[in-house]
C-alpha cells in the first residue's frame, strides 16, 4: 500500500503541512505475521510504534524506534523497511527528529499511519 506522507512546512503559517512524498507502508513476511500472532496468542490487539527519522533533500536516514510496540522483531522490521524503501521529494530539505506514528494490525495483516 502506498500512502501520502505529510510534514510541517517550516517558516510558514503554524500548522501548515505539505505532502513530501508517497511511501510504501511497511510489509511483513508471512513468517513475521505468524510469529507475531503466536506471540500475541488470543489477545490480538493493534500495536503502536513511533519511529524517529531524519531527512536530507528527500533522503531518509537515521531511522530509529522512539517508542516501541513491545515486539522488538516487529519494531526492527519496520525500521529496516523504512530505511530501505522510503524516498521523499528531493525538494524537501527536511531536518532531524521527525516522528512517524504507525499502527500494526495483526488481524488485518497491515501496517498503517496512526489515525488513518
Amino acid at each position: 500500500m502506498i500512502a501520502p506522507l505529510w510534514a510541517p512546512v517550516r517558516g510558514s503559517t503554524p500548522g501548515r503541512r505539505a505532502q513530501v512524498g508517497e511511501v510504501p507502508l511497511p510489509q511483513f513476511t508471512s513468517q513475521q505475521w505468524k510469529l507475531l500472532l503466536q506471540q500475541q496468542g488470543a489477545d490480538q490487539k493493534r500495536l503502536h510504534i513511533d519511529v524517529r527519522l531524519s531527512v536530507d533533500h528527500g533522503r531518509v536516514y537515521n531511522v530509529t524506534v522512539l517508542r516501541g510496540s513491545d515486539y522488538p522483531d516487529i519494531d526492527m522490521a519496520i525500521v529496516n523497511w523504512i530505511a530501505a524503501n522510503w524516498k521523499l521529494a528531493s525538494w524537501f530539505v527536511g531536518g532531524e527528529d521527525y516522528v512517524i506514528s504507525l499502527d500494526v494490525d495483526p488481524a488485518l495483516r497491515q501496517v498503517v499511519f496512526r489515525n488513518t
